[in-house]
């Protein structure tokens, strides 16, 4: 299966990389350039037991890759987890604007139906935000693709 994950920190990377790991063709997106091109190194931003080896076997074997193109990864995936930081708001709750900034991005490129999954750290009723987000962006466009 195609596997797209946004967000390549401690949720995403390791999800793409057990993915990757079970036969999955999985595509990472990220903003940073540079955190991008150093996992094409083979350099791993975060610890955790096994994870360096995993990645790096992945990406030898191409179950794996890395981008900063949205669009490209979109169109790759026939599921897209959603893994990016949702970092605490001035009151304290949890800052869906990275969730729901990639909810948009989504369907803004998507072309065919999509399996969208939240994997970031969300409050209850975030899949409903998420869901409003994507529905009224793909109208914005015109757009009758599922999801």
């Amino acid at each position: 299966m195609k596997v797209t994950v946004f967000g390549i920190g401690y949720v995403g990377l390791v999800q793409a990389a057990v993915m990757a790991e079970v036969g999955h063709d999985v595509m990472c997106i990220d903003v940073d350039q540079k955190k991008v091109d150093r996992l094409k190194e083979g350099h791993i931003p975060i610890f955790e037991p096994g994870l360096t080896p995993l990645v790096t076997s992945n990406y030898e074997a191409g179950r794996v890759d890395f981008t900063t193109d949205a669009a490209k990864g979109i169109e790759h995936g026939e599921v897209i987890f959603i893994a990016v930081g949702t970092p605490p708001d001035e009151d304290g709750s949890a800052d869906l604007k990275y969730v729901l900034a990639v909810a948009e991005t989504i369907a803004e490129h998507m072309t065919s139906h999509k399996i969208v999954i939240n994997k970031s750290t969300v409050p209850v009723g975030t899949a409903d935000k998420v869901n409003a987000k994507i529905s009224s962006t793909l109208s914005s466009y015109s757009k009758s693709v599922t999801y």
